[in-house]
């Protein structure tokens, strides 16, 4: 008996040290550049040595509990797996390491889907497959299970799990209102600035008439006439901007998630947040938050820029300059880039290692449904600080002038 027990704890013991390796190229982001390229990597810790079934990451297709096999003959699907297991690794070893986040530490295996179409349905895990069938996203989705009353053969239960949709190539006109191309925008941003500077030139103007009007030297009208005229011209051109559209805007859109390396680290990053925030919602907090650690992971300024023949996709700014609207609120504005910007901010004032921490602390004061960016973000971020900063009074400060400095 003795014999046995010492022969089961040799075999396990045997399990645990000899996990399985195996080398694949996948797809990577250059060091100095928003470029991509192929490299071949050695993936670890597979459970199984002939298919993606590892530790911490099971990767499939579709619906299939099937780990997708090494000798897979699709060869698009074998770089999908393996850079997006590649990448998921990468992750986890930046919450862990990095963050020293124990959410990641004791986070049970992922399944991660590849080009699953369906809508998920929280009571039946895939929404049936004459449901509008989904392309060019990914999200991540909540463990859950199917209810009592549906039928042995239907029940199902699933932990939380990683979906990346096929890539489909659409018109982008199809896409409906894309909002003002970057040319109209920068006529925008001047038009204020314009108009304040001929108000402040024609009320100079008007001084010098009434009371100095020996030393003006042509008509008031003149004035009047070019100042209204540059305004009109002002005018004219940024109604003409709108169709630049096509210099800006691609004609097809398409996005290939699987094939983004930042968007593989947003999804884990809303896993580890989901202990607070629930992955069943999309807001401009926790998209935000998500872009943010993605960001960080990459070390990029800009985070899922273009990739050659998997996405045409805009890339988002670290560093966008925009002032807060209350648009910004709506989760419409989920996915745009403010939210990013205004924790980018806080990292630049508080600095790198101190930064990352506030801003992951703020996630226990949070909540999914009604935390918005003016009042639930930001008052997480401060209250973050008392407990992270190193001088929270200072530090609250210097956080209070970057918040009114975006617009708060």
């Amino acid at each position: 008996m003795k014999l046995i027990i010492s022969l089961a704890l040799n075999c396990l013991f045997m399990a645990q040290v000899f996990a399985y390796s195996e080398s694949f190229e996948v797809l990577v982001r250059s060091e100095k550049s928003l470029r991509t390229h192929y490299e071949l990597k050695e993936l670890s810790e597979f459970e199984r040595p002939d298919a993606f079934d590892g530790k911490h990451f099971k990767i499939v297709h579709g619906k299939s509990n099937t780990p997708v096999s090494f000798t897979e003959k699709d060869s698009e699907l074998l770089l999908k797996a393996a850079t997006v297991y590649y990448h998921l690794m990468e992750a986890r070893k930046f919450w862990i390491s990095y963050m020293d986040s124990d959410v990641a530490r004791n986070l049970p295996k992922l399944t991660v889907r590849l080009e699953i179409k369906n809508q998920f349905d929280e009571l039946g895990h895939f929404a049936n497959d004459n449901r509008s069938p989904q392309f060019n996203n990914a999200l991540s989705v909540p463990a859950g299970e199917t209810p009592e009353w549906v039928p042995e053969d239907r029940k199902d239960k699933w932990g939380k799990e990683i979906w990346y949709r096929p890539m489909k190539s659409i018109p982008t006109k199809e896409l409906g209102p894309m909002g003002p191309n970057p040319l109209t925008i920068s006529l925008q941003a001047l038009e204020r600035p314009l108009i304040d500077y001929y108000q402040g030139q024609f009320s100079y103007r008007l001084m010098e008439q009434f009371f100095y009007p020996a030393y003006v030297t042509r008509p008031l009208h003149e004035d009047l006439i070019r100042y209204a005229g540059t305004y009109a011209l002002m005018k004219v051109i940024m109604w003409g901007s709108k169709y630049a559209d096509n210099l800006f805007i691609d004609k097809y859109y398409y996005l290939d998630t699987a094939m983004v390396p930042e968007i593989t680290y947003h999804e884990y990053a809303h896993v580890i947040l989901s202990d607070h925030l629930k992955l069943t919602h999309s807001t401009p907090v926790n998209e935000g938050l998500a872009d943010y650690f993605a960001a960080v992971q990459s070390g990029k300024r800009k985070v899922y820029a273009k990739v050659a023949g998997h996405s045409n996709s805009a890339s988002k700014d670290t560093q966008e300059k925009r002032k807060y609207s209350h648009w910004d609120e709506s989760n419409r504005n989920a996915t745009a880039d403010f939210t990013l910007s205004v924790l980018w901010d806080v990292r630049e004032t508080l600095g790198e290692e101190i930064g990352d921490k506030v801003v992951y602390e703020a996630r226990n004061y949070l909540t999914t449904e009604s935390s918005t960016i003016s009042h639930g973000l930001l008052r997480a971020i401060l209250r973050a600080c008392e407990i992270k900063c190193k001088k929270p009074r200072r530090d609250k400060l210097k956080l209070y002038e970057t918040f009114a400095w975006k617009g708060f």
